[in-house]
C-alpha cells in the first residue's frame, strides 16, 4: 500500500505511529531541533521557578505553589506540541505536517484546558498567580522567537549566503 493511502486511512489518528514512513530523520538539523525543543522547556522551567520564589517572597507558599502550576501547564502543553511537531519531516511530508500542526495545536489547547481544570478542581489554585506563571512561559516563547531562537544556521541557508552573499 503507498504511503499516501497510509495517511489516509489514519487520518482521525491524533498521533503518527512512531513507525510510519513520515518518521522524522535523525540528521544533525532534526537533533538540533529536538535540543532547541528542550532548551526552551529548560528556559520556561527556570523562569517558572524564578516567579514561583518572587512569589514565595512577595506572598505565600500557596500563590508560589499556583505559579509553579501555571509555569508547568503552559510548559507541558507546548513540549508536547514541539514534540508531536518533530515526528514528520516537512520537507518530504507537507500535507502530513500540516495536519500533524492543526491536530497538535487543538490538542494542545484541549490539554491545556483540562490542566487548568484539574488545576483548579483538585489543587485549588489561586487563579492570579496561576495564570501569571502560565504567561511567564509565553514569555520565554516571545523571547526566543524575538532573537530568531534557535540560533543555528540550516543548510538551506548557509548555501543560500555561499550562492549570493550579499543578498
Amino acid at each position: 500500500m503507498p504511503p499516501a493511502a497510509v495517511l489516509e486511512q489514519q487520518m482521525w489518528l491524533f498521533f503518527i505511529p512512531v513507525n510510519s514512513p513520515q518518521e522524522m530523520g535523525n540528521t544533525q538539523t532534526f537533533q538540533k531541533a529536538r535540543l532547541a525543543v528542550c532548551r526552551l522547556a529548560g528556559w520556561q522551567l527556570a523562569l517558572t521557578v524564578v516567579l514561583a520564589v518572587v512569589a514565595l517572597v512577595v506572598g505565600s507558599g500557596e500563590a508560589a505553589t499556583a505559579v509553579l502550576t501555571g509555569g508547568f501547564i503552559g510548559m507541558l502543553a507546548g513540549f508536547y506540541q514541539a514534540q508531536r511537531l518533530l515526528r514528520v519531516d516537512a520537507g518530504m511530508y507537507p500535507e502530513a505536517f500540516l495536519r500533524g500542526l492543526w491536530i497538535s495545536e487543538a490538542l494542545k489547547i484541549v490539554l491545556t484546558v483540562a490542566m487548568f481544570i484539574a488545576a483548579i478542581q483538585l489543587l485549588r489554585v489561586q487563579m492570579v498567580p496561576t495564570i501569571i506563571g502560565y504567561a511567564g512561559t509565553y514569555i520565554v516563547y516571545w523571547v526566543a522567537l524575538g532573537t530568531r531562537y534557535p540560533w543555528f544556521e540550516t543548510v538551506a541557508e548557509s548555501t543560500r549566503e555561499k550562492n549570493w552573499p550579499e543578498a
